[in-house]
């Protein structure tokens, strides 16, 4: 659709030169028929008709021309018909004067009452312009007019940058204060927007969360857009029956370049697009600028989403579960469980890939409840059999764990797959901590106190201060594998990893290294008072028939 709407401005362009010089024909003919026929009768038949009502027949024909112009361009085309009429009057008053006859005398009146006319037409086309391509909100102007306006700057071979900014936020807003409230935090957004970019630029209200602005030079763009953000990320104030209210939005942008490689609107829009969800989706940056090496990443970012979707639907998850064993004495503590996936096609995705990609949207959440629920049907009889003295630790995402219903989803799965609670542990990152985290500690006590363990992941990668960690309600921390692999390469490494295990201890909780590979490795671990640990050492992740016999081996 927009392919075809820029090619009609194409044809547009074309169109009203066509009707322009028609009417500058109609204009020639009408003065050739005034000098020549102006003050003769002609002969139709036995009837007799005025030459000059030939130039009234003309003018009639100039005046639809004219409304043609006016409706393909209002400006160009009143300026078109303007002088085109004004060289009619002027030639109706050469003839006047030449031949000293007034019977033509009307068609000067008749042009100047098509001038009129056209000029009402134009001011109305010009004013219902103004509405469709204005947003009735803020003033800025619309989609409709960025899309006109975008393809025009192409075809007239412009070269430049778009920018699309997202906005988050509004929604609380209009939950807590109201709909009125949130129209006023869009009116203080485009303030703010116009207040930033260079006169020459154009800012454009797309939709109910998304402004544009185009730039018509390429240079310092990331500079404006930097401080764009910032300007629309500080405080605004709010006043609802006299109490005031400071309300934070969270702007994204994703930059486009246009004019060399890309040289039609739609590209140039995907393009702003992509970089916009790749900086909204990233966690890391506020803005992007579109190259081909993030179009290849977020092409194959939606292949792997379409691969998890078809996994949960079809069946390609399944689980493998990595033994745990106490460090002193190599007894079975338990199993992480792992996630990995089978694609028909015979094609290998990394956890790594998939797991991040999904924590980009609610994918993860999907994943979680599979895992959770997998993975207790699996063990339920494993762990009635050890009498509930084996672990089976299952990694959650941050973004499950701070949602609102979280434990209760979890209790549900427990109570539906009847597994004992006092085997399961919940595993969870630092950073879960880092947003949402009052209510990451709600649904981590309700679990606590239904008899869940709950184990630390990433532990001291700064997303919480010590005060925090000390408080956190956690039955076990685990050593990244990134530590242990240096923890022989000199002492400060060594003492690190001492330092944490002092740590997790100090905080009641038992210590778990993992990815462990090498005797050394073990024995330095077991002079640091490490309780477990898990890694290729002891043991791979191996699929569930392996793991059972290992368990029921274990506790026979």
């Amino acid at each position: 659709m927009k392919k075809v709407q820029f090619s009609n401005f194409k044809h547009k362009v074309i169109f009203f030169r066509v009707f322009t010089i028609l009417c500058f024909v109609m204009l020639i003919l009408n003065a050739v028929v005034s000098l020549t026929l102006g003050g003769k009768m002609l002969s139709v038949g036995e009837a007799q008709i005025p030459g000059s009502s030939l130039n009234g027949c003309i003018q009639a024909v100039m005046a639809l021309i004219g409304i043609i112009l006016v409706l393909t361009d209002h400006k160009k085309g009143l300026v078109v018909f303007c002088i085109v009429m004004g060289l009619s009057i002027v030639g109706v008053v050469r003839t006047i004067i030449v031949t000293h006859n007034l019977s033509i005398a009307p068609g000067a009146f008749n042009a100047v009452l098509f001038i009129i006319a056209i000029a009402l037409i134009s001011g109305q086309i010009k004013y219902s312009n103004k509405m469709a391509e204005t947003d009735s909100t803020t003033g800025l102007l619309n989609r409709y007019a960025f899309d006109r306006d975008m393809r025009k700057v192409l075809w007239q071979g412009g070269k430049g940058c778009v920018a699309f900014i997202r906005i988050e936020g509004f929604s609380p807003v209009n939950a807590n204060l109201g709909r009125r409230y949130v129209d006023e935090l869009k009116n203080v957004v485009a303030d703010r927007i116009s207040s930033v970019i260079d006169s020459k630029c154009t800012a454009y209200k797309i939709e109910s969360a998304e402004y544009a602005v185009i730039f018509p030079k390429a240079d310092d763009v990331e500079t404006v857009i930097d401080r764009t953000l910032h300007s629309i990320e500080q405080a605004i104030t709010l006043n609802k029956d006299g109490v005031d209210s400071n309300c934070y939005l969270t702007a994204y942008a994703g930059i486009a370049d246009y004019g060399e490689s890309a040289k039609d609107a739609d590209t140039v829009m995907k393009h702003a697009d992509i970089a916009m969800n790749y900086a909204v989706k990233s966690g890391t940056v506020k803005y992007c600028r579109f190259n081909d090496e993030l179009k290849e990443g977020m092409e194959r970012q939606t292949v792997v989403e379409n691969m998890v979707k078809d996994s949960l639907q079809n069946g390609w998850f399944y689980l493998v579960y990595q033994p745990q064993y106490t460090a002193e004495d190599k007894r079975l503590r338990g199993f992480e469980t792992l996630i990995r996936m089978n694609v028909p096609n015979g094609e290998k995705i990394a956890p790594s890939e998939f797991i991040s990609i999904a924590e980009m949207s609610d994918l993860v959440l999907d994943i979680d409840t599979f895992v959770l629920d997998r993975a207790m049907r699996e063990f339920r009889e494993v762990c009635y059999s050890s009498g509930n003295t084996i672990t089976l630790a299952v990694n959650i995402s941050a973004k499950d764990i701070a949602r609102s219903g979280f434990a209760e989803k979890l209790l549900g799965i427990i109570e539906e797959t009847q597994f004992p609670p006092e085997c399961l542990e919940v595993e969870i990152t630092e950073y879960s901590f880092a947003e949402e985290g009052n209510r990451t500690i709600e649904n981590i006590k309700i679990l606590r106190d239904n008899q869940i363990m709950i184990a630390l992941d990433d532990f001291g990668t700064g997303y919480t201060s010590l005060g925090q960690l000390m408080n956190l309600p956690i039955n076990l921390v685990k050593i990244d594998k990134s530590l242990i692999d240096n923890i022989l390469r000199n002492d400060v490494n060594t003492d690190f990893v001492k330092s944490i295990i002092y740590m997790g201890h100090l905080m009641d909780a038992e210590v778990i290294a993992e990815g462990v590979e090498h005797d050394n490795q073990v024995e330095c671990l077991k002079n640091l008072d490490c309780d477990f640990i898990q890694g290729y050492i002891w043991g791979r992740p191996m699929e569930y028939d392996e793991a059972r016999e290992l368990a029921f081996g274990a506790y026979d």
